[in-house]
């Protein structure tokens, strides 16, 4: 074996060992959460700022135009925010130029003419806790499908990973 073909092969075992290395695990579910704090901030401030992965822009776009009545609160935000955080909802939904396979998947369940408002209602969302009990759901430290910070301990950083699951005992 030639040094050039030594140091060709030892370069590709090290590339291919950094690649496995810096890749999430199987288990390890991470979405891109906008850059800024407006959305964490602002719609954080009352519920999980879910990550925009688990929608499509459609979604995203329809949500943000009925801010007014905001499953019956009135969420409406200044212009500045508004538009900054469509923007950001719409470059990282499940659909934007920044999607991976598991937001493609996402969308391409979700029927093209549909614009979930509820993420608990999403086929994928239903497929990765249909194994939850309807118990779990009602204890008084979860209190329903949608409040994913009760057991996703770092939901507001699009972080899903079960590994990451703490689950309220009440």
């Amino acid at each position: 074996m030639t040094l050039r073909a030594l140091a060709i092969l030892a370069a590709s075992v090290a590339i291919t060992l950094l690649v496995l290395v810096r890749s999430p695990g199987v288990s390890e579910v991470r979405f891109p959460m906008p850059a800024s704090k407006v959305y964490v901030q602002e719609c954080g401030s009352c519920h999980t700022a879910y990550a925009p992965g688990l929608l499509p822009a459609r979604a995203w776009r329809k949500m943000m135009s009925e801010l007014a009545d905001h499953f019956g609160e009135d969420a409406s935000l200044a212009d500045p925010h508004y538009f900054a955080i469509l923007k950001e909802l719409e470059t990282l939904a499940a659909d934007g130029s920044h999607a991976d396979m598991r937001m493609r998947r996402i969308q391409a369940a979700i029927p093209a003419g549909e614009s979930p408002q509820r993420i608990s209602q999403t086929r994928y969302f239903k497929a990765l806790h249909d194994e939850v009990p309807v118990k779990i759901w009602r204890r008084k430290g979860v209190g329903a499908a949608a409040n994913c910070l009760a057991c996703h301990i770092r939901a507001n950083e699009g972080r899903y990973s079960e590994s990451e699951v703490r689950v309220p005992e009440k």
